[in-house]
């Protein structure tokens, strides 16, 4: 009895991120043989948390154990990573970076930013249009004919929103006016796992829009281009590219390139709105994203102020915010592909080479795996992940691991796995309720026609992985 409850109170510490305690009560099993491995690993583990990965290599010295030299042999990858990692290559990094911003093309007419009137900071010369946020310029190439003169104002005010709504309030002004709502739907379609189900599922004039770096960097688009240009091939979807270099705004706070905020990966559309009569901007949100609070936590997606408003904002410029697959997870997404065509033409992993995945990433790990595709268990991407508390994206991880009978990875977990995962997989009903009435009924029954649906009581409610 006593020894259970130091178990549990050993897991506890670890879950919530008291690794000192967790450690303190691991060594207090370390003499109880069917406890020793759980114990060990979660000395090593913790320590490899706090990033003190001299430790564990000092502490597994004496433990002959696989699972124990695993970690030891990572932490010392880890170490000699870090040691080359030090502030000479952060600042290779931050002069690598200014020398990118320094390459950034500029527009002839050079604009000041209006934090009170969001229209003013968006320009046009020839097909490239320009968007002046406080640190300089980004732009987007756009098709042939596109007019930004032709693009109602709210529009503007909604892409400018969602590229610097975390650091601008300016941009949660009401808008100037209402823009009627258009006929055609339209997906920020990425070509990976879960755009790709989302646009299985969303009607067949849905227009596909896939935005591209314009600059270098370690995404690789090839992958994307394999599914892009099969289907733009066969006719079985209309899908376009357009290059933008918006990415970068979120360097100039600090951060990594990459999306400002969610729905900045659908910028493209949101101004290509009035050019193909859209009336519907459709994101592969999954309910991981949605119904779990980091993939971990059920909360009631319909009820969080990150819906009310979003959907809000973006009915006011014409758009219904179409989530098609809120009620579906990864590994429904996954369900979804396999049944079609597109599955040997895509690939979730953005450093393959065009016909395969790096093995190494962690989406090679949770979205590649499950299907069968050839990935590393041990690459430290994916232990890192694999180790971190709380786990990302953890209940579809679970279900991976579960599923792929990896499940020894993380032996301090293995009281999550006393559940059966096999419902994740699974639609959830209350999901369908979101999706606005004009598109519902299309998308709902092409889920029900792929995916078992769950059945009440929800197991969904309970998950609570890291309390």
């Amino acid at each position: 009895m006593l020894t259970t409850l130091q178990r549990v109170l050993m897991r506890r510490a670890y879950n919530a991120g008291r690794y000192d305690a967790a450690r303190s009560r691991a060594h207090r099993l370390l003499s109880i043989p069917k406890e020793q491995a759980l114990a060990r690993s979660v000395i090593v583990r913790s320590l490899w948390n706090e990033k003190s990965f001299e430790t564990p290599i000092q502490a597994g010295q004496d433990w002959h154990d696989a699972a124990s030299q695993e970690h030891v042999a990572l932490a010392k990858e880890r170490l000699e990573g870090r040691m080359k990692d030090g502030p000479a290559h952060s600042a290779k990094r931050k002069e690598q970076m200014a020398q990118l911003l320094s390459e950034q093309p500029l527009p002839t007419s050079s604009m000041d930013w209006h934090p009170d009137n969001m229209v003013a900071n968006f320009s046009q010369e020839g097909r490239r249009v320009w968007f002046r946020f406080p640190h300089g310029h980004v732009f987007w190439d756009m098709p042939e004919g596109y007019s930004l003169a032709d693009t109602h104002p709210t529009l503007l005010c909604l892409t400018a929103e969602v590229l610097v709504y975390p650091w601008e309030p300016s941009t949660k002004k009401p808008f100037p006016n209402i823009r009627s709502r258009g006929q055609r739907p339209g997906l920020a379609f990425s070509a990976g796992t879960d755009s790709s189900a989302a646009a299985l599922v969303m009607p067949e004039e849905t227009l596909l829009a896939y935005h591209r770096r314009s600059f270098d960097s370690m995404i690789d688009h090839r992958n994307a281009e394999q599914l892009i240009n099969h289907l733009n091939a066969s006719g079985e979807r209309d899908v376009i590219q357009i290059e933008s270099n918006h990415e970068l705004i979120r360097s100039h706070h600090g951060k990594q390139m990459g999306f400002s905020f969610d729905f900045a990966c659908g910028a493209h559309l949101i101004l290509l709105a009035d050019h193909f009569d859209l009336g519907a901007l459709g994101f592969g949100m999954l309910l991981d994203n949605a119904y779990l609070w980091k993939g971990a936590k059920f909360r009631n997606f319909e009820q969080t102020p990150y819906c009310t408003y979003w959907t809000s904002r973006f009915a006011d410029a014409g758009l219904d915010l179409l989530l098609p697959l809120v009620g579906v997870s990864e590994a429904g997404a996954l369900k979804i592909v396999e049944q079609s065509s597109w599955l040997a033409h895509l690939n979730s992993c953005m450093r393959g080479d065009g016909t395969q995945g790096c093995g190494q990433c962690w989406k090679c790990f949770h979205k590649n795996g499950p299907l069968g595709r050839p990935f590393d268990i041990t690459a430290p991407e994916i232990q890192y992940f694999l180790n971190k508390r709380p786990m990302p994206t953890a209940t579809h991880a679970l279900w991976a691991l579960q599923t792929m009978g990896l499940e020894h990875e993380t032996p301090d977990l293995a009281h999550l796995f006393e559940m059966n995962f096999e419902w994740w997989t699974c639609a959830y009903p209350p999901g369908f309720e979101l999706l606005p009435e004009r598109w519902r009924t299309g998308i709902e029954t092409k889920i029900r026609a792929m995916l078992p649906v769950m059945s009440p009581p929800y197991e969904l409610h309970d998950v609570n992985h890291f309390p």
